[in-house]
């Protein structure tokens, strides 16, 4: 099967895609490097277009409002029309954003080059007007913001480490986790909560160190039995505690995240770059077994849901698959496709086509 062309969708634009959000009602939301912000509709059409001040690294939807991190600001527009509601600058850049319990938190950090290192991080709160509520400034830079139970969770870099939540009015808790090496990135499920440390420890919600993997963990992905980690060197790794379920070798991981089902089964979908060459894998989550591999642009982005999965290239193209769509094409469905599927799948690669 050729993925790219079994996509349900494919748009540019204009620049290197840095954020991509997938939304309830069908629609995607995707922003790029020098700012553009476009929004297309469940049907792949363009809804609107904006231009914000830097580039987009982080996207949220609450409600009416669209949220968004442009260089050093955080920016708040009308989600049906794209206009802007309101902006505000940081101290730093604007690293992050999270909607919670009827307020946005937001995550900046001051980077001085000759020390190269973060001087000082500070978390935002802002009511969903733009009033800013308050501010908590602290020397560990949050590199991951994580729900959990209730509670919005930090996971922290040198020298404090460990993880804190933080309250709706900026009351600090801090746990400590047993290493001393800094949280470089997070994921959580409804039962369990799990850090990536720079040492290739894998820590929990209790500050346990549940494993230790070769090399830096540089992305994770939470599961109901265990993770998938994304390692420095590379290599791509599934773990249930103690037992390897399954790994892979390959170039650099730039972005991972599970995806809708295949067959019954949790696919997985990795972004890899060698430098030169990108490429897409997709596997069955639980045993790791390649479903597909295609050589691509190098991918910058991912959102998925349910149903659906997007990739953001920084050829500035934007790929969307559909779950019934990638079985059709996986699975060759001319044998079981009545006359109306045949027509409804013609139908999906004529707007695959579609370049908008």
């Amino acid at each position: 099967m050729d993925l790219f062309a079994s996509a349900w969708m494919t748009r540019s634009l204009g620049e290197s895609v840095s954020a991509v959000h997938l939304v309830q009602e069908g629609g995607i939301f995707a922003g790029g490097w020098n700012g553009n912000l476009k929004h297309w509709d469940a049907e792949g059409e363009l809804v609107w277009a904006a231009t914000l001040p830097d580039r987009i690294t982080v996207l949220a939807i609450h409600g009416d409002s669209v949220f968004a991190t442009a260089g050093l600001h955080v920016v708040c527009l009308e989600a049906t029309t794209g206009d802007q509601r309101w902006s505000h600058a940081l101290e730093g850049s604007a690293d992050s954003l999270y909607v919670f319990e009827g307020l946005l938190y937001a995550v900046s950090s001051v980077y001085d080059i000759e020390h190269n290192d973060f001087l000082e991080s500070a978390v935002w709160n802002f009511s969903f007007d733009g009033t800013m509520n308050w501010i908590q400034r602290m020397d560990e830079r949050p590199w991951t913001i994580q729900e959990f139970k209730g509670e919005l969770f930090f996971g922290l870099g040198r020298p404090k480490c460990g993880f804190s939540a933080i309250d709706p009015q900026g009351t600090i808790t801090h746990s400590t986790v047993k290493t001393d090496s800094p949280i470089t990135c997070g994921s959580a499920t409804p039962s369990a909560m799990l850090f990536g440390h720079a040492n290739g420890a894998v820590s929990n919600q209790k500050g346990e160190v549940i494993s230790s993997e070769q090399s830096a963990i540089e992305l994770l992905y939470a599961t109901s039995k265990g993770y998938v980690a994304a390692l420095e060197d590379g290599t791509l790794l599934s773990r249930k505690a103690e037992a390897e379920l399954w790994s892979a070798a390959g170039d650099a991981v730039a972005v991972q995240s599970g995806g809708f089902s295949f067959q019954g089964n949790q696919t997985h979908w990795v972004g890899r770059w060698s430098g030169s060459q990108g490429v897409i894998e997709i596997r069955n989550i639980d045993s790791g077994d390649l479903l597909i591999s295609t050589q691509s642009p190098r991918c910058e982005s991912i959102a998925s849901d349910s149903t659906r999965v997007a990739l953001g290239f920084e050829n500035g193209e934007i790929r969307l698959w559909e779950q019934s769509m990638f079985e059709r094409r996986m699975l060759g469905g001319h044998e079981t496709e009545e006359k109306n599927e045949r027509k409804s799948a013609l139908q999906d690669k004529l707007r695959a086509l579609r370049d908008r």
